[in-house]
């Protein structure tokens, strides 16, 4: 009798972990539209791995720009429309996975992905800056080839770091990540700050200073640009530009990016009358020297009496 128990409870057992080997990989498939083959293959068994949990984590929001305009000169192909939209999604995501991020969402022509979950971060920031330049080298490729499908398309990208809530959301039937905090507020702000400053990637200061710290100039430069109040915000933001390496990118040259920050020290400073003859060395097609131009001009180039060194925003 008892051996026959005991056999029931070995069965029982065995059909247990069977079922929770399914679930698993059940959650798995569904879960492999949002994060990448490294990721998947190192969780486990445990069912807490997916739960949401508080981490450092980098988030990248990258958006598609010029669809309006596409949309206007494709009215009579919305097929070939969706096309190139599902193209430059597809790199966006391509982006995030291939360096081992996570996907938190698609809304309509932008996307959200994040590092630091389920799989802690251990170079910080590094592999969002990462996957935004491979973004912004397969944009650059198909933006500038007239035969492309993305020829006419830009893109936008904001890359924050901190604390904040990630974990998967939803039904075991219906899987789903999300990544919740300031952190995320933050990185879409930088991203919309893209199209003020005029440069396809901006990141926060603390991603500036990992990038500094792990990545040698040969690989990835990154660019102070301004210190801003967004629309909404009360602590002020200082906003770098990421940069490839000086020979992809050799009109954005080491003594210009020099220059433009003895301009903005003096900006900070409130010594506008000494960066306004500094920013004039700097070519007129650059898009941050236009910024500074444009908010001191709104100010009668002058500071005001209770300057603090940062531009108040007046749109998201």
């Amino acid at each position: 009798m008892k051996s026959d128990l005991r056999f029931t409870e070995l069965v029982a057992q065995f059909i247990g972990a069977v079922r929770q080997v399914r679930l698993l990989q059940e959650e798995k498939t569904q879960l492999s539209n949002f994060l990448s083959p490294n990721v998947i293959k190192n969780l486990t068994r445990d069912e807490d791995v997916l739960t949401p949990a508080e981490r450092d984590i980098s988030v990248l929001f990258c958006d598609v720009r010029g669809f309006s305009r596409k949309a206007e000169s494709m009215s009579n192909d919305l097929k070939a429309l969706l096309e190139s939209v599902r193209i430059a999604l597809g790199m966006m995501a391509n982006g995030i996975l291939d360096r081992d991020g996570t996907i938190a969402d698609f809304q309509g022509d932008a996307a959200l992905g994040f590092w630091g979950w389920p799989v802690e971060l251990e170079l910080g920031p590094v592999p969002a800056c990462r996957a935004a330049l491979d973004i912004y080298r397969s944009f650059r490729r198909g933006t500038n080839d007239e035969e492309s499908q993305l020829h006419g398309f830009s893109f936008g990208v904001g890359i924050a770091h901190g604390r904040a809530i990630a974990g998967q959301i939803g039904t075991s039937k219906q899987a789903k990540v999300g990544v919740f905090g300031p952190v995320v507020n933050q990185g879409s702000r930088l991203e919309g700050l893209t199209k003020q400053l005029g440069v396809p990637i901006c990141i926060d200061e603390t991603t500036a200073e990992w990038v500094r710290q792990r990545i040698p100039p040969t690989q990835t430069r990154v660019r102070r640009l301004a210190k801003v109040f967004p629309k909404g915000m009360a602590t002020a933001l200082t906003v770098y530009a990421l940069l490839p390496p000086e020979h992809e990118l050799p009109e954005m040259s080491e003594t210009l990016i020099m220059l433009y920050d003895l301009a903005l020290n003096a900006v900070i400073e409130g010594r506008w009358s000494e960066a306004l003859p500094i920013l004039q060395r700097i070519p007129d097609e650059d898009g941050p020297k236009q910024f500074l131009l444009a908010e001191m001009k709104r100010s009668d180039s002058t500071p005001p009496t209770d300057w603090n060194g940062a531009f108040t925003l007046g749109s998201k």
